[in-house]
């Protein structure tokens, strides 16, 4: 009988254990709601922040690249400006000249030079002829032991003896400033044309033979005066320049056309 007893008393405590706990639950899980939430915010922000550092990690990859592909496309030009340099500096003998890097670039109407990275220390002296790929550039006029400064074409000062390449016809090319320079002396009878490239002749013993200088780029008769009014624009890339040859005095006749 007693045993009766406690088996329904014990069975009435599991239904109301389970009663009770079915009743506990939904207040159990609405107790544990702000937990939960709040889990799963942090979750969500720390997701969200590491979408945002990959973001910007990505971001300054691509920043790099680019800048690496500047870099590539400055090397790029670098290369193809040493293969320009070469090629000329092939038809020379190497033990007579200089490959030279521009450390400055002056232009104003009263003088116009590049300051160069080799001097008195690397053999260099005045009066050398200076070219780049393209043609003549000018002539050494002052140095230190460690530079050098190539007075310009262009520069009012020069003066460059040259002759009309598909003539013959001589003259004398003057600089006049900022990319300019005049052909003078030339006979209104000549044959003269526009287009027509100048080289330098020789003469005065400065300026070697054959060097392309200028094309001529306009034509007009000089008034009471029986010569033309020549322009001309140089070959040479003279406000584009970064490397040049630096030539030996002794260096004679060559055509780098």
């Amino acid at each position: 009988m007693a045993l009766m007893v406690m088996d329904h008393y014990s069975h009435f405590l599991t239904q109301f254990r389970n009663v009770l706990l079915t009743t506990i639950e939904p207040i159990e899980r609405t107790a544990m709601l702000p937990l939960d939430i709040y889990n799963w915010m942090q979750q969500d922000y720390t997701s969200l922040n590491q979408l945002k550092i990959q973001n910007q990690k990505l971001e300054t990859e691509n920043l790099l690249l680019k800048a690496q592909q500047q870099q590539m496309t400055k090397l790029k030009l670098e290369v193809d400006r040493l293969n320009r340099l070469l090629g000329t500096a092939s038809q020379l003998d190497a033990s007579k000249i200089q490959i030279a890097n521009v450390l400055a670039y002056s232009q104003t109407p009263f003088s116009q030079y590049y300051t160069l990275n080799k001097g008195a220390l690397d053999d260099v002296n005045i009066n050398q002829t200076v070219i780049d790929a393209q043609g003549l550039i000018g002539v050494i006029t002052f140095m230190t032991p460690t530079t050098s400064r190539v007075q310009l074409i262009t520069d009012p000062e020069i003066q460059v003896p040259v002759r009309i390449q598909r003539t013959g016809q001589r003259g004398i090319l003057s600089g006049l400033g900022h990319d300019q320079l005049s052909l003078m002396f030339i006979p209104d009878s000549s044959s003269v044309r526009i287009g027509d490239l100048l080289e330098t002749s020789g003469l005065g013993n400065i300026f070697p033979e054959g060097y392309p200088v200028a094309r001529i780029s306009q034509i007009q008769p000089l008034k009471d005066q029986p010569y033309y009014n020549i322009a001309a624009e140089p070959l040479a890339e003279l406000n584009r320049s970064q490397k040049v040859l630096i030539l030996s005095s002794q260096i004679g006749e060559l055509d780098v056309r």
